[in-house]
């Protein structure tokens, strides 16, 4: 009788190989997509404490407390606070003349500009505000007049831009907004603040 070798155990051993290897692809893949849905949710995060910012520092305009932040002080003081007239507005021009920011609170910055890399340079002259772990979120506020005749009051527009970081340099989200305070609007800040009352809102690119 002639010998006869199975073909069996040759199959088994190329099937199991190629289902190990499209075990690997999938798993590969269910991995790709975890990743992919993480960095989602971060950056939708990101993108809420950004704007969420924005309405920050709107309150922190809206504000009017004894703290130097919201008054010039004295001839010999050197703060940046948030002006209420053309005459205050060109003080703090004078006390930003060296550096364009101070806490948060900015001279004007020149034309808009749709790029990230300048806040980033300016990041220690942010406001930063509590944040969810993990993340740093700031935002700087240019002041600018609707005039330059010297008034006893006047309204001015408020370039605001927050950048939301996650930790270690990760991903991030700035947005910038035009706001205005609206005429005869309620000085109360328990009035909330809606999106539609910025003037602009624009995501800054990178």
């Amino acid at each position: 009788m002639k010998q006869q070798y199975g073909l069996a155990l040759p199959v088994v051993v190329v099937l199991s190989g190629l289902c190990s290897l499209l075990l690997l692809a999938e798993w590969r893949s269910l991995v790709w997509a975890q990743a992919l849905g993480h960095s989602a949710a971060l950056r939708w995060q990101l993108q809420q404490s950004a704007l969420d910012a924005l309405r920050v520092a709107v309150e922190d305009i809206r504000h009017n407390t004894t703290d130097s932040r919201y008054h010039m002080g004295t001839s010999t003081d050197t703060h940046a606070f948030f002006p209420r007239t053309t005459p205050e507005w060109q003080v703090l021009q004078t006390r930003l003349a060296v550096s364009d920011c101070q806490n948060g609170i900015c001279r004007s910055l020149g034309p808009d500009n749709p790029f990230l890399s300048p806040w980033l340079a300016r990041l220690g002259k942010g406001q930063t505000i509590p944040a969810i772990a993990g993340q740093t979120v700031s935002y700087w506020v240019e002041i600018l007049p609707t005039s330059t005749t010297v008034q006893s009051d006047q309204t001015f527009l408020y370039r605001i831009t927050a950048l939301a970081q996650s930790a270690n340099n990760g991903p991030l989200s700035a947005w910038q907004a035009v706001w205005q305070a609206q005429p005869n609007a309620p000085d109360s800040l328990a009035s909330p603040l809606r999106l539609n009352e910025f003037t602009r809102l624009l995501p800054l690119l990178p």
